[in-house]
């Protein structure tokens, strides 16, 4: 890696950079209308197997309110668990109010109740994926 936080590979007496990421960090898929909290967690070998065994054994259910998806880097082969969450749109608006404006909104959080549909999840982890797949995800001690 270098002082830049890119790592040179040479494939087929071609080299190219690819830039580092850190594993945790908010995106916004095009033509989606909320931004999400994305957090990568690697998972060793071991627990993938153990994981394609319990799915063998069961049906997984996730809840309306995160997306949990496993994500492999093509880089390295490193396997990640993503779980991504809304990040509330007062969330937001309050953060640049405050930031940009000074201003800080006093807003009752607990009466939105935000949920992740199926085509949601599917649409976030495809462009997740797709996103991930241009870096290497750099773990932070």
């Amino acid at each position: 890696m270098n002082s830049q936080g890119q790592v040179s590979n040479s494939e087929n007496n071609q080299s190219f950079l690819i830039s580092t990421h850190p594993t945790t960090f908010f995106y916004r898929p095009p033509n989606d209308f909320y931004h999400y909290h994305v957090t990568c967690k690697e998972i060793s070998n071991d627990t993938v197997e153990h994981l394609l065994n319990k799915l063998l054994k069961e049906s997984n259910v996730q809840s309306n309110e995160k997306c949990i998806f496993y994500y492999r880097q093509q880089y390295n082969n490193r396997f990640y668990q993503v779980s991504c969450e809304i990040v509330s749109p007062l969330v937001i608006n309050n953060c640049l109010s405050k930031n940009f404006l000074g201003i800080e909104f006093q807003q009752n959080m607990e009466q939105e109740k935000l949920v992740l549909t199926f085509d949601q999840k599917e649409y976030l982890e495809c462009h997740l994926k797709k996103y991930l797949s241009q870096y290497v995800l750099e773990i932070k001690n």
